[in-house]
């Protein structure tokens, strides 16, 4: 008899299993869904993410999440986490940490935001079959990459749009909470609330009307921290003004269509060189009342005096340092800053043009000034339109330093080599030529070179002020470091022996001797041989 009971309750609790609906704790406040109802069917681990940020970054070549901040109800245990944690859609997990905030950082903290740090894939350099390849758009005027890949006339309207910065994570794994809680994976893919570009949203929108021709152009400035704080200090400013592919309605497209103007504004170029950012957005409304900014013809425009008359007035509304303007622009905005350094030859302290060209014989003004010139071998005018004029200017005698091609795969140890060997001719201007490459490749890489914007901020139209201002001044400054000839000539004298082999300076390019040298220069105590010796592995 007690054996049929038992048989009877073990049916019953069958049925009830199958028709009654399953039971989970009320949701408290602090805790996981998940955590308390972790044996029932029901997927709570939806609710434990709170939200979901994507966080952008402008790049060379335009911006696209960089990561995604995941916010749990508690503060998560780092040491727990995995990459294979979480997948994001179509893109490739770098790293997972904490952070108290909803940003990156160099190095976590505890908090309840886990950060799914995402790889950005380099800009492809271009091959031969590549830029010989028709394009689809080849000759149409109204699309914004006819003929400018390969540096042709700009097109008189662009077709670009703002990037899209979707994004769609899920959880695939169980995270757990400093307190032992545990989030177990989610079942649906989340999408971000909202997206955020820290250093893109720091620059602020206005609208200049200019009072000498009544024409309106948007702007973007950024003011570096502090600003407000002391009303009687200065501040370097640096002009970019965009290609033409940027030249739509939207008043942020100079933003956030490659890195020219947003670099200076991030906090470790700000650390660095605290600075106003003003970057002008020639708009296809101002195209279509009075033409573009610049064109092949290299007649003075319009637009040229519109972009002209804003920087003069943010100059003079700001507390700008007017000894340490800077210009730099990439095609349309390079053309722009040699026709305006050419109009007001006062303006700028220095410049640093990407990727242009200009009437070669208008640009004779340009040989007494501090210029760092970058173009790319594939650039079919840029490329020969600078070997013209710097050929021109040599020929006057100004004084331009050369190198051989730089390789723009090669990343920082590369980049900072060769700024040596330019920084070490010591000449007020500088003309570097990467190999291969195409017009609008340039610029995917162009801004990322450190070492040429730290030479931007050097300059100064106040020249007894020079060695004030500058970070690095090559290796005359540098001799107490024990770089340069101040501090130990004869080490310096082996480094650049070794620096002659490497890049076939004057002798056959030969790798095995630059080693030698640069080991025989280490042994002087040069750091510079040293790092390059680590850069060689």
């Amino acid at each position: 008899m007690k054996g049929k009971h038992i048989t009877a309750l073990a049916v019953l609790c069958c049925a009830l299993s199958l028709t009654a609906p399953v039971w989970a704790a009320p949701a408290v406040e602090g805790l996981s869904q998940s955590a308390v109802t972790a044996t029932t069917a029901v997927p709570a681990a939806q609710s434990s993410i709170r939200d979901v940020t994507a966080l952008s970054t402008v790049y060379g070549d335009g911006e696209s999440v960089s990561a995604v901040a995941l916010h749990y109800p508690k503060p998560i245990d780092a040491s727990r986490l995995k990459t294979s944690d979480f997948t994001v859609a179509g893109k490739t997990i770098d790293k997972v940490y904490t952070n108290d905030v909803p940003e990156t950082a160099q190095t976590g903290k505890t908090g309840d935001y886990v950060i799914v740090s995402l790889v950005h894939p380099a800009t492809s350099l271009p091959t031969a079959a590549s830029q010989n390849k028709p394009k689809a758009d080849q000759g149409d005027k109204s699309k914004e990459g006819a003929n400018a890949l390969n540096g042709g006339d700009a097109p008189m309207y662009s077709d670009r749009k703002a990037p899209d910065l979707s994004v769609s994570v899920s959880q695939t794994g169980t995270v757990y909470a400093t307190d032992g809680t545990a989030y177990g994976p989610t079942t649906v893919a989340l999408t971000a609330d909202k997206t955020v570009d820290a250093v893109k949203d720091a620059f602020q929108t206005y609208l200049y009307k200019d009072p000498a021709t009544g024409y309106k152009m948007p702007y973007n400035l950024y003011l570096p921290k502090g600003y407000d704080a002391d009303k009687t200090k200065t501040y370097p400013m640096v002009v970019f003004i965009a290609d033409a592919s940027a030249n739509i309605n939207d008043p942020k497209a100079v933003l956030y269509q490659g890195n020219g103007a947003i670099v200076w504004a991030t906090p470790e170029e700000q650390a660095k060189h605290p600075a106003i950012v003003l970057a002008p957005q020639y708009t296809e409304d101002l195209i279509r009342s009075i033409g573009m900014m610049t064109t092949d013809t290299h007649q003075w425009t319009k637009g040229l005096t519109l972009v002209t008359d804003l920087i003069l007035d943010v100059s003079h509304k700001y507390r700008v340092d007017k000894d340490r303007i800077y210009g730099t622009g990439q095609s349309q905005g390079g053309m722009a800053n040699i026709a305006i350094s050419d109009a007001y030859p006062d303006l700028f302290a220095g410049q640093y043009l990407v990727v242009c060209q200009w009437d070669t014989q208008e640009m004779e003004k340009l040989k007494d000034k501090n210029l760092w010139i970058t173009v790319c071998q594939g650039d079919t005018k840029a490329f020969p339109g600078m070997n013209e004029a710097t050929a021109l200017w040599e020929k006057d005698g100004a004084v331009v330093a050369r190198s051989r091609m730089w390789d723009s795969t090669g990343g920082t140890p590369v980049f900072e080599q060769m700024m040596r060997v330019m920084e070490d001719q010591q000449a007020p201007i500088n003309y570097t030529v990467f190999q291969g490459g195409s017009h609008m490749y340039t610029w995917s890489f162009a801004y990322n070179i450190e070492g040429i914007r730290d030479w931007l901020f050097a300059q100064t139209k106040a020249k007894d002020v020079l060695k004030q201002t500058a970070p690095t001044q090559g290796a005359a400054q540098q001799g107490e470091k024990g770089h340069g000839p101040k501090g130990n000539p004869a080490g310096r004298a082996l480094l650049n022996t070794g620096i002659a082999y490497l890049y076939g300076l004057g002798v056959a390019a030969d790798t095995a001797k630059a080693k030698a040298w640069y080991q025989k220069a280490a042994a002087t105590g040069n750091l510079d041989a040293i790092e390059a010796l680590k850069a060689m592995g």
